[in-house]
């Protein structure tokens, strides 16, 4: 039998070495390689923490929910005005009117172009979601106005004068969001109220 090298040696040396070493631990508070998350793991979580309004896609950008954008989808968009459907408008009424007078019509639209329409997800659209405001001159509280609907109602506790004419503008305006700090669209529409004591529906200036 030929003797043994003195690499056949060191080998075994280092063979019995390995066995009679205790385990390393790693130091307190340090993790092991094993237990850290891969980078793409650790960037996905961080830039999902990122999407403000949104999600994130599998290439790590940020799909924005509707009215959302900018990278992170922190940037609120409103690109357009909520429009009245007639601009001026006039209702009869008898003089013991009670209930709706009239309901104001708006169209907004940031639905179908900044919102995609459809069920789900796209069917939200806060930047086409609107509110009313109705102007009266001083006292005047004939009527109130549902902000939401758009519908004008009498006020009972108010009566109205026969042969009179009531003026108001109302306003439909876009809802702000959070921290939004832009001017909000709005528009314009010229309500007059007759008022009729034998209820003829004729407008009297025409």
């Amino acid at each position: 039998m030929e003797p043994w090298s003195t690499q056949h040696l060191i080998r075994m040396v280092l063979a019995f070495s390995w066995l009679l070493l205790p385990a390393v631990c790693p130091m307190p508070g340090v993790s092991r390689p094993q237990d850290a998350f891969p980078f793409y793991e650790q960037q996905r979580t961080r830039n999902y923490s990122s999407c403000v309004n949104g999600y994130l896609e599998e290439d790590l950008t940020c799909s924005c929910s509707p009215c959302w954008e900018g990278p992170t989808c922190a940037t609120y968009v409103d690109y357009y005005a909520p429009r009245f459907l007639v601009h001026a408008a006039t209702a009869v009424l008898p003089l013991n009117a009670t209930g709706v007078v009239y309901r104001a019509w708006s169209t907004d639209e940031d639905l179908g172009l900044t919102c995609p329409l459809g069920p789900g997800e796209s069917a939200r659209c806060p930047c086409a979601s609107v509110v009313y405001q109705l102007f009266a001159p001083p006292g005047d509280h004939h009527f109130l106005l549902d902000q939401v609907s758009g519908i004008l109602s009498r006020n009972n506790e108010t009566s109205l004068e026969a042969g009179t004419t009531y003026t108001y503008k109302l306003m439909v305006q876009g809802t702000p969001a959070a921290g939004q700090m832009e001017e909000l669209l709005y528009d314009l529409l010229d309500l007059r109220i007759y008022v009729s004591a034998e209820y003829v529906k004729k407008i009297p200036w025409t």
